[in-house]
């Protein structure tokens, strides 16, 4: 089977008639992200699971006798990001936003972590959600960028790390 990454409105018009088993929809691509966080999480010996669709975050864990709340945000590959001069890529994340298209703004206390998953590579970076600003970009591991370190990095943004203020 062949995957296609993308928006599938926008892919499958370009594709020979016929030439696709199943797509990947919007509503799959964050479920498995949300899968991917819980199994991440699990196989490191935390007490996750998955929370129902009412409430405000996706999965949520045990820790210390704490309920840690967690909102998971996935993308399907990086984008070309415009910087100064040229072009960097980099995965993007819409923090913020929430709904349908972005229609409405988390409001602070509505979770606690925030999980960004890169689907293609199946790899998963954690922030406290305090603070954090309405895009986030991770660098693509193994990617030049011309010499810099700076940047934030899947590796660098562990679970370990976003809860350490809950200690």
């Amino acid at each position: 089977m062949r995957l296609i990454t993308g928006d599938c409105l926008q892919v499958m018009p370009t594709l020979p008639a016929n030439s696709v088993d199943s797509i990947i929809t919007d509503l799959a691509a964050g479920i498995a992200a949300e899968h991917l966080v819980c199994a991440d999480l699990l196989l490191a010996g935390y007490r996750a699971f998955l929370a129902d669709q009412n409430c405000p975050y996706d999965v949520a864990v045990e820790l210390d006798g704490h309920l840690i709340r967690i909102q998971v945000k996935g993308t399907r590959q990086p984008k070309k990001v415009p910087q100064r001069s040229r072009f960097q890529t980099a995965y993007q994340f819409h923090t913020r936003r929430a709904g349908k298209h972005g229609k409405r703004r988390y409001s602070d206390g509505e979770f606690d972590v925030l999980a960004l998953v890169a689907l293609d590579a199946r790899l998963i970076a954690y922030l406290p959600f305090v603070g954090v600003r309405d895009d986030v970009f991770i660098r693509v591991p193994e990617a030049k960028y011309g010499g810099s370190k700076v940047g934030r990095q899947f590796a660098d943004l562990t679970f370990q790390k976003a809860v350490s203020h809950h200690d």
